[in-house]
């Protein structure tokens, strides 16, 4: 128990009747000035005449943070996570609880014990990226992707660009959006185009056949023709044979 006496000048000003009003560090009750209660105590017992005031120490989750004349230290506070709160600092008999933000939240309000109400974050849906990260005291700050770009996810950093199907030698066959990419699939070659082109390709194919087999046919013809031609000259040039006479 601790006790706080009363500091002789007050006393024979008193005692002498003299009218005085209590100073800075005191509070009056019963028409005495007594001693106010030092940081982490309450009174317990008022100052009479005769005795000074009684104070003891803040009981389990309350405290004192400055001089009082109080029957009873303050209630520490307690961080309501439904508030989006947590806490930062524990209550101590001299101090009250300081309060926070939650991870992933931001302070909106505040008191005297710190953040009072908290907010989440906003999250960056697809088609969007994170254009300032959320801190405990601002907001995340979204911005949209720009042309041909995309995200697909939410807390993306980045947006991502459309795959250019041509580049990779096909072709598009869905258009990307700024959730999605490009789709992509082999070049397919339009019917008024494949059957001109079969036709001249079995017109050419046929008219070199036609060509191969004139070339092959004459040839043919010309190794006969050289063939009869050696023929007959060797019956020119071989010796008759001689007449035997009967």
């Amino acid at each position: 128990m601790l006790h706080f006496k009363v500091p002789l000048w007050m006393a024979l000003l008193r005692f002498c009747g003299l009218a005085y009003s209590c100073g800075s560090a005191e509070y009056e009750i019963n028409g005495e000035c007594c001693l106010m209660c030092t940081p982490g105590t309450h009174v317990n017992k008022h100052c009479t005449e005769y005795t000074n005031t009684s104070c003891i120490p803040c009981a389990q989750k309350t405290f004192m943070d400055r001089p009082s004349s109080l029957p009873e230290c303050l209630p520490c506070s307690v961080c309501d996570p439904a508030m989006g709160l947590k806490t930062e600092r524990e209550c101590t008999p001299t101090s009250n609880t300081a309060c926070g933000p939650l991870d992933h939240h931001y302070c909106t309000k505040t008191d005297n014990k710190g953040c009072s109400f908290a907010q989440k974050h906003t999250i960056c849906r697809p088609g969007q990226f994170i254009l300032h990260k959320g801190t405990t005291l601002t907001n995340t700050e979204c911005g949209y992707c720009p042309d041909k770009t995309f995200s697909n996810k939410s807390f993306s950093a980045y947006c991502k660009p459309h795959t250019h199907c041509q580049s990779l030698g096909l072709q598009e066959i869905t258009a990307g959006t700024n959730t999605s990419d490009s789709e992509c699939g082999p070049i397919n070659i339009p019917v008024s185009i494949i059957v001109p082109v079969l036709l001249v390709s079995v017109v050419i194919l046929t008219i070199i056949f036609i060509l191969k087999r004139k070339k092959k046919n004459r040839a043919t013809d010309q190794a006969e023709r050289k063939r009869m031609n050696r023929t007959d000259q060797l019956e020119v040039e071989a010796p008759h044979s001689p007449q035997i006479a009967l």
